[in-house]
């Protein structure tokens, strides 16, 4: 047995800002497959694991938002942001020793500030912040937090674009932001050629006559031809070369304002620009498809009118590169009748829409549904962050028919043309606004799409539907053609869910009380048939209390109650609750809230879905498999303790993707440099080939090792998964699902990274996706997926259903590397990049919580695994020479947050996979079987006790555990054998959602409790 041993020292890994512009670290995961498309052998070597003991048993997965992250405190100094050339261009600070200032005393502010940037000054590349900032304004706002304006300059002259702010509150300052330079190197600041001569040379290139300003003009106006200004100026905003420089204003007449740059020493010019404010937003008079005229927002760039709407408050101009990509705007273009492959704007050049009707009402929806949710409930944008929001107007069917449907897919608005059932469905206000309220759920509570969970997330969309277009409750009358299948002209009816049906065989039916309430499997459940219910719920407080009261219950119970798998009685306490919250506990408003649920059979009890619990702790001794990456070293492949205190070789094979190991520890995977898989036994160290044709890109064994998954090196969009008992291959496309049943987008070009959850029923993958913009440019992203690819209860494939790990990702964000917590199968860590700001890090979520948490500040890919107990993460990091290294750092009960600072694992190592060698049970705490075992009343609870009711007397011990929503244990009681019925007191517990887990030695069963 061969050991390494590697004379290093533990010490602490830290971020350090890079010194050179960032790069995307997903660039590397990036590839170009053959032009054939690959298939994998059928010839399959099983691998030599160990009978593993995990349960067959089932698991699911739901998205969650990617909301606003709380990033991880390193040393003094915490939440760095980068900008695209490795510069500081945020920072925050605790305990920092500069002199306190006084709020209001310009001349403390400035010596508190300067004296921050005094500290910082190595991060920032400036030689002496006392003489190169300069206080340009001072401000305290009603916050009480004080905020110093800084001008660079160099030798007394301005640096152009360098600017930064300090901020700071109790008297001290604690934040850093702006945009700068580092302290530039010029040797002579001394112009060769006077600003006369600048502008003699920048006046040949205006392209306009230059006129004289009339005495009239020049009263009124007061216009200089040419103002000039020294400055130090970067070209290139992204390098640090820096020129002395003439910065001219040039006005060759009273409409027009140029700004030139002219090299202060060779007369040449650097730069120039129109910087007369001629494009811009502007409005339109032009029909929709109701033959309404409506005012729109259009935008004049270069000659052409485009419909980009940059009049709301939320349109951010310094990110936006129009007309490609508005940031912060609302934006229609055109799919030409195409299924999304042919993308173009809508655009012209006399401001004349009225030849595209359904572009103009599309727009139109879009306005109206923004300033809705922003003057109603103070929401900026779908995801509440000012994001842009996109309708796609005039998309067709895959084979190229009129697309019957309208829908958002996360991230955008598509609308078809109609057919034999509907007129273009932009034509109908409450449509569109049914479908961006979609994007609204999914960024507050999100609910699950099915069952219950998904009846109140398409009511709460026909609730938006009917409260932007609230002039009746009706929905899709505008669009209805034939009357056949919607005999009354609405597609729903929320003041009369029947809407002209007799039962559930009519299309127009929908259910208004849980008496006709649909429990088949048809329609995701009956997300658009059970919708009736609480709809009809919602117009019976809505008119009684009226639609102001109403909407702002709607709101706050989406955001401050609801959870992903609500149930219509969780619904019941959100709004009653909500009602109280707003309007008082014994109001009228929360009476007639609590009443309309009673009416339509919505009552009290248990709800929800505790989700998937934690699995029993693997009993086995744990090690480290890591690649090597030591120079010089034959071995590639080592195993190693947890204190690393020995190495044993393992392999010599090279690697070319992390290696995939069973839950048992018996036999790990891997693919080679050459795209050929094998398998080594981690007990002897044999290894062999599972297949030598040369095909395969990644590979990933599931827990039990009964099947294989691969990726090939086809750009294919698939994942192919082998079972050993059928000896046969499935193939699973990858797609991005939507919110419309039987609707997706293609966009999905190829998987990398893969790996099996605990049951064997659930691949996760990241996923390299790219669109197209309206220019023809690509936009790409990583982002991370579930696909369902087995059924434990049939012992055969699945239907490849898939579901996004994040609903959706801000613009600009890329996430991969996705890797399952060892206990906790809600629990996940993976990858993050910002292309916005540079920032890499590694993270970890809760998929049942929808919590999400910065673990570490990298510098590069992280590839994280979590420890045997997941009180550790081990991942990807650079030491401070630049050199492959483990990472590892502690982590919280939560599992999602660090504790303490990271510290060098291994040195001269990757792909770092912690695993055990012993057998244990799935033990998930959710039995599907058991559910009835035990009741517990009343639930939801406002008093101080619990009580429990067993079906049958006890014949063991046993233990009742209540936890909150991140999985903290918050009490325990053993249970002694003979019990019927237990009481629990929770006097203590404070108000919120917790779950109740009774577990004897041969079951678990959970349910979800409520306290009021």
């Amino acid at each position: 047995m061969n050991y390494k041993i590697l004379p290093i020292v533990l010490f602490m890994l830290f971020f350090i800002g890079a010194s050179a512009q960032t790069q995307n670290p997903f660039n590397s995961k990036k590839r170009f497959g053959a032009g054939q498309q690959a298939q994998p052998s059928s010839q399959i070597v099983k691998i030599p694991a160990k009978e593993s003991q995990l349960n067959a048993v089932s698991s699911s997965y739901r998205s969650i938002p990617f909301l606003p992250l709380e990033t991880n405190k390193a040393a003094t100094y915490t939440n760095p942001v980068v900008n695209k050339k490795g510069q500081l261009v945020f920072i925050e600070a605790s305990n920092v020793s500069i002199p306190a200032y006084s709020p209001g005393n310009i001349e403390s502010m400035d010596i508190a500030g300067k004296a921050f940037l005094q500290n910082i000054k190595s991060t920032l590349g400036i030689a002496d912040p006392e003489t190169e900032f300069k206080m340009l304004s001072t401000n305290t706002d009603i916050k009480g937090i004080s905020h110093v304006k800084y001008q660079q300059y160099f030798l007394g002259i301005k640096v152009y674009r360098g600017q930064v702010f300090v901020h700071g509150e109790s008297n001290q300052m604690n934040r850093f932001n702006g945009e700068y330079f580092p302290t530039p190197f010029i040797e002579n600041i001394e112009p060769s050629i006077t600003d006369s001569e600048a502008f003699e040379i920048a006046k040949t290139d205006v392209p306009y006559a230059f006129v004289e300003p009339s005495a009239t003009e020049q009263s009124i106006f007061d216009r200089e031809v040419m103002v000039s200004e020294l400055v130090i100026y970067h070209p290139d905003f992204y390098s640090n070369e820096a020129k002395l420089t003439w910065h001219l204003t040039i006005r060759p007449n009273m409409m027009r304002r140029f700004e030139y740059f002219v090299d202060a020493h060779t007369g040449e010019i650097l730069n120039s620009y129109d910087n007369t404010c001629g494009d811009g937003p502007t409005t339109a008079q032009a029909n929709d498809l109701n033959g309404v005229s409506r005012t729109i927002n259009t935008y004049l760039l270069n000659g052409n009118y485009f419909l980009i709407d940059a009049s709301r408050g939320m349109f951010n101009p310094g990110q936006s590169q129009l007309p490609d990509d508005p940031v912060g705007a609302i934006w229609t273009i055109n799919a030409n009748n195409t299924a999304g492959s042919t993308i173009t704007h809508f655009n012209n050049t006399n401001n004349n829409w009225n030849n595209v009707p359904e572009a103009v009402s599309a727009h139109y929806n879009a306005g109206e549904t923004f300033e809705y949710f922003l003057n109603t409930h103070g929401r900026n944008s779908i995801n509440g962050q000012g994001g842009t929001i996109i309708s796609i107007c005039n998309v067709s069917n895959e084979d190229g028919s009129s697309m019957e449907n309208a829908f958002w897919n996360g991230q955008a608005m598509f609308y078809g043309n109609g057919g034999n059932i509907f007129d273009p469905l932009a034509g109908a206000l409450d449509v569109g606004a049914h479908e961006m309220a979609h994007g609204v759920v999914q960024n507050t509570c999100n609910l699950e799409y099915q069952g219950e969970s998904g009846a109140l997330n398409e009511s709460m969309a026909d609730i938006a539907g009917c409260m932007v277009d609230r002039d009746d409750w009706f929905l899709g009358e505008d669009v209805i053609i034939n009357t056949n299948y919607f005999p009354t002209g609405n597609l729903r009816d929320m003041s009369n869910p029947h809407n002209g049906g007799a039962s559930l065989n009519d299309p127009s039916f929908q259910p208004a009380h849980t008496d006709e309430q649909y429990f088949g499997n048809e329609d995701n459940g009956g997300v658009h048939i059970n919708s009736g219910i609480m709809n009809y719920c919602y117009y019976q407080f809505a008119t009684q209390i009226g639609k102001e009261k109403a909407e702002a219950i709607y709101y706050k119970s989406m955001t401050d109650y609801l959870v992903k798998s609500s149930q219509f009685v969780d619904a019941r306490v959100a709004f009653v609750q909500a009602a109280k919250d707003l309007y008082g506990t014994s109001s009228a408003e929360a009476t007639a809230v609590d009443n309309a649920f009673a009416a339509v059979g919505i009552g009290g009890g248990g709800g929800g879905n505790p989700g998937q619990g934690n699995l029993q702790v693997n009993p086995g001794d744990d090690y480290i498999l890591f690649v090597d990456v030591y120079p010089g070293d034959p071995t590639s492949l080592y195993l190693t303790n947890t204190t690393v205190t020995g190495f044993d070789a393992v392999s010599q094979t090279l690697l070319k993707q992390k290696p995939s190991i069973v839950d048992n520890g018996s036999v790990g995977v891997f693919v080679t440099p050459d795209n050929r898989i094998k398998y080594v036994d981690l007990e002897t160290y044999a290894e062999d080939f599972i297949a030598s044709d040369a095909v395969y890109d990644n590979i990933a064994v599931s827990k039990d090792g009964t099947r294989i998954a691969i990726i090939t090196t086809s750009i294919d969009s698939a994942i192919w998964v082998y079972d050993y008992s059928l000896t046969q291959w499935a193939k699973f496309h990858l797609y991005n699902p939507t919110f419309t049943p039987g609707v997706t987008t293609q966009n999905v070009l190829y998987a990398d990274a893969i790996e099996w959850d605990y049951s064997g029923e659930y691949i996760i993958y990241d996923a390299y996706n790219e669109l197209t913009n309206a220019s023809g440019q690509n936009i790409d992203y990583w982002d991370m997926s579930v696909i369902r690819v087995w059924n434990n209860g049939s012992g055969n494939w699945s239907d490849g259903k898939i579901e996004k790990i994040f609903s959706s990702l801000p613009e600009g964000v890329s996430v991969g590397n996705p890797s399952l917590s060892k206990n906790s199968p809600y629990i996940m860590a993976f990858d993050y990049f910002d292309a916005n700001t540079g920032e890499v890090n590694v993270m970890a979520a809760n998929l049942q919580t929808g919590d999400v948490s910065v673990v570490f500040q990298n510098l590069t890919l992280g590839y994280p695994n979590y420890s045997k107990l997941d009180d550790k993460i081990i991942f990807n990091a650079e030491s401070n020479t630049g050199d492959d290294v483990v990472g590892a750092i502690a982590m919280q009960s939560n599992k999602i947050q660090p504790s303490g600072d990271a510290q060098l694992f291994i040195d001269y190592a990757k792909w770092g996979v912690w695993f055990s060698t012993g057998e244990r049970g799935l033990g998930n705490s959710v039995s599907e079987q058991k559910t009835t075992y035990f009741t517990m009343f009343p639930n939801p609870n406002a008093g101080n006790v619990i009580n429990i009711l067993f079906a049958e007397v006890l014949h063991e011990e046993s233990t009742l555990q209540i936890m909150n929503m991140m999985g903290q244990e918050v009490l325990l009681q053993n249970i002694p054998s003979g019990q019927l019925q237990h009481q629990i007191d929770i006097s203590e517990l404070p108000k919120g959602n917790y779950v109740l887990r009774w577990t004897n030695q041969h079951e678990t069963s959970s349910r979800k409790l409520i306290k009021l």
